[in-house]
């Protein structure tokens, strides 16, 4: 089991509640395993922000893994060790 840091702008962290919160995700510690606790946590209102309503998949956007870019639509096999961060970089729409 690994506790990341995870960093939110916008209106992710309008639902999670905080700038940062920490989450135990468990085995196997991966981005994917990550966001499947996100959405049992904080459920659909936090599920309807990423994921594509008709299609069920996950919209892309970018992630900051430590520092790196990664993208949710390959990376989220991604491994995460104890004290990793993940920034949420949800989209911006704009017109």
């Amino acid at each position: 089991m690994a506790k990341v840091r995870v960093r939110t702008f916008s209106v992710i962290r309008d639902v999670l509640g905080a700038e940062v919160v920490e989450i135990e995700v468990g085995e196997p510690a991966t981005v994917d395993t990550l966001f499947s606790t996100l959405v049992g946590r904080y459920g659909d209102k936090f599920k309807d922000l990423l994921w594509d309503k008709e299609t069920g998949k996950m919209e892309p956007f970018l992630l900051v893994h430590n520092g790196a870019m990664i993208r949710s639509t390959v990376d989220m096999g991604s491994r995460l060790n104890n004290g990793d961060e993940i920034a949420i970089m949800f989209p911006v729409g704009g017109g």
